[in-house]
């Protein structure tokens, strides 16, 4: 400063400057932080519910294959008709969901492959219900004809061989379905990651603009020691080391006073809590995106999916211990929900889960298998063992109720049960359970039915 300036304009010109530095301070900090604000609800409301969006798209993509079983597996007209409505229904939500992701801002590329496949799976699915519809007109007339009537067996061989053609071309463009729904699952949860990664370099650079800063209205404060008080100083020194920290904690802020300073700290708290809160938010929303993944939403168990992971993760375990496979089926399920609704069917089930989850030991992997049917592993225990255990939850059932406007529902369900089956996979012992199940619906359904060990199981390994 030149001579011949009073002690009044150093004052001022030194006043004015660090209130030059303290309001740019403070515009930086709510320009940053209302900016992370608004990112961060972007992401939450955009990219996470994009993410949610195609989750979902794959879970329906990948039960397709499902209801292609059930159609397979049709013996009668009304059991593929039923196999088709819920092929239609799966189709319907599968486009629903497209649309809802093609709409979306947080989604970018073409879905014209995805919307190709799913259109050449639909018209495969039509193909193979007239081939089934055949093979059923076909047995019947073989039936009314005589088991020895061998244009008609001649008939079944060619369709079968063509049914076993259809299905593995369903299987195909099922799994070509599948890889091109998780491509756009990937490319969102890469837009996520990038956008985040993005977040943090900007607020990295904003941070280090505000020490800048901070250096700037301490050098100020050195000069005019003589001319502020003390208390001024150590107020704004505790503010710059607050926010100077990695993750600067709220309360540690001073927000006491009513001037240029405690405003200034109440303003970056407010948005430290509005910072904390939006993390909080997307955690949770993280922790109920792997939760949907890998559970049920009706009854919380684990779904197929991570029961069939489960299962691989664990298979040279299991190669080497014993382990019983329970399969389980609700009786008449599709009658309770024909006569009483979704919504009687939906506390049926989760009943019939809970039930389960308390009767098999905390060590059973149990899981919804898919609609009505259950699935679990029970390891270190005899066929013999988790029989008794079944009975024990089937008597369960028996005398468990649900009430739906004012209807007693008596609900009951059939088991089906097979031990390690030796030097044979996992999957064998599980298609030996579910012959158990079939048998036990078989012989009138409510009631456990134990697969025994036959001499062929030993005698044919993996390949019987």
């Amino acid at each position: 400063m030149r001579k011949g300036f009073g002690l009044t304009v150093r004052l001022a010109v030194l006043t004015g400057l660090l209130t030059l530095v303290i309001l740019s301070t403070i515009g930086l900090a709510l320009m940053s932080f209302g900016e992370y604000r608004q990112a961060l609800s972007r992401l939450s409301d955009e990219s996470t519910r994009a993410l949610m969006t195609a989750s979902r798209l794959k879970q329906q993509s990948e039960s397709m294959v499902g209801s292609g079983a059930l159609l397979l597996l049709a013996d009668d007209h009304f059991s593929r008709r039923q196999a088709m409505f819920e092929i239609s229904d799966r189709e319907e939500w599968i486009r629903e969901l497209l649309s809802e992701l093609e709409a979306s801002p947080a989604t970018q590329g073409s879905f014209t492959a995805l919307e190709t496949t799913l259109v050449e799976l639909v018209e495969n699915f039509n193909a193979l219900d007239a081939l089934v519809r055949r093979r059923i007109d076909t047995q019947a007339l073989r039936l009314s004809r005589g088991p020895h009537d061998e244009d008609s067996v001649v008939r079944l061989y060619h369709l079968e061989e063509r049914i076993a053609e259809q299905m593995r071309t369903n299987r195909s463009l099922s799994m070509e379905l599948g890889v091109a729904v998780g491509y756009h699952v990937n490319h969102i949860r890469s837009q996520l990651d990038a956008s985040v990664h993005r977040l943090n370099e900007e607020i990295g650079q904003r941070e280090r603009l505000l020490a800048g800063f901070a250096g700037m209205a301490m050098l100020v404060l050195l000069v005019t020691v003589l001319y502020v008080s003390r208390s001024v100083v150590h107020r704004v020194l505790r503010l710059h080391r607050a926010i100077s920290r990695e993750r600067p904690a709220p309360e540690e802020l001073d927000v006491s006073g009513n001037d240029e300073i405690a405003r200034m700290a109440s303003s970056i708290q407010r948005y430290m809590h509005n910072i904390s809160d939006n993390e909080r938010r997307i955690l949770a929303m993280n922790r109920e995106l792997d939760f949907m993944a890998s559970h049920d939403a009706l009854t919380h168990l684990y779904n197929r999916h991570h029961f069939e992971r489960a299962i691989n993760e664990r298979q040279q375990a299991l190669d080497s211990e014993l382990y019983s496979v329970v399969m389980v089926d609700i009786d008449h399920f599709k009658r309770i929900n024909d006569n009483h609704g979704h919504d009687a069917g939906d506390q049926v089930i989760r009943m019939v889960a809970d039930q389960l989850s308390r009767g098999l030991p905390d060590s059973a992997l149990l899981a919804r298998y898919g609609g009505e049917e259950f699935v679990a592993l029970v390891p270190g225990c005899s066929a013999a063992a988790v029989a008794s255990m079944l009975e024990t939850i089937r008597h369960a059932l028996m005398g468990a109720v649900v009430r739906v406007d004012g209807v007693t529902l008596w609900v009951t369900a059939s088991f089906g049960v097979a031990q390690k089956i030796p030097g044979a996979a996992f999957d064998r012992c599980l298609k030996a359970a579910d012959e158990a199940l079939y048998e036990a619906k078989r012989r009138g359904r409510n009631r456990v039915v134990v697969r025994p060990l036959r001499q062929s199981d030993s005698e044919g390994g993996d390949n019987g």
